[in-house]
């Protein structure tokens, strides 16, 4: 006749244990071993799980400085009573001095950098601002680290409904002749209006 085993009481379980202590304890973790100086790798401590690492995100950078060393920014816009004007700034960010003379060339070009059909003024007097009419242009020199402006006017007047108010979205700017053209993205834009003009000042020395 089969016996159906019993489960061991609690308190022999307890005399095992107070007799043979060993048998009871917890099996010791294994410890970490470093690589042997021979080269041979020992054993490992067991890892917890794959271990994460957060990527790294890479901070702002400064725009590089092109080869003609003439880096083009464009400034804040400010606008009173429909008069809209911006500075373009034109720092010199190579090594050796650099001289610029006259007016920078101007394209305004569309969302996807179509050119707009805008007509670019090289006089401030097309477009009258507070404070009279602007200096004839000089040679500036800018060392390494000068920078000089050339202010760009243009107003948002809209009196021609047979066609949208014109927005340029981009400005192309050639600092001088024989110097790559850079584009710059004014804040909102240029609201041309139905004027489809702008006007632009000479190079001026910052400071």
């Amino acid at each position: 006749m089969n016996r159906t085993p019993r489960t061991l009481p609690l308190a022999a379980l307890l005399i095992v244990c107070t007799a043979a202590p060993l048998a009871c304890a917890r099996p010791a973790p294994v410890p970490a071993v470093r690589d042997e100086p021979g080269g041979r790798p020992g054993p490992r401590t067991p890892s917890a799980g794959p271990s994460r690492s957060t990527p790294a995100v890479p901070g702002p950078s400064a725009a590089a400085c092109p080869r003609e060393g003439l880096r083009v920014t464009a400034g804040p816009v400010d606008a009173a009573m429909g008069l809209r004007s911006m500075g373009v700034r034109l720092e010199n960010c190579g090594t050796a001095p650099r001289t610029v003379e006259g007016r920078p060339r101007l394209r305004v070009l569309g969302e996807k950098g179509e050119a707009l059909d805008v007509a670019v003024r090289d006089d401030l007097a097309a477009t009258p601002r507070p404070g009279g009419p602007d200096t004839p242009a000089r040679p500036v020199t800018l060392r390494p680290g000068a920078a000089a402006t050339a202010v760009v006017l243009w107003r948002n007047t809209y009196d021609d409904t047979r066609r949208p108010p014109l927005l340029g979205r981009h400005l192309e700017v050639t600092p001088a002749p024989g110097v790559r053209a850079q584009t710059v993205e004014p804040e909102g834009g240029l609201d041309l209006g139905s004027t489809g003009k702008v006007a632009v000042g000479p190079w001026k020395p910052v400071g």
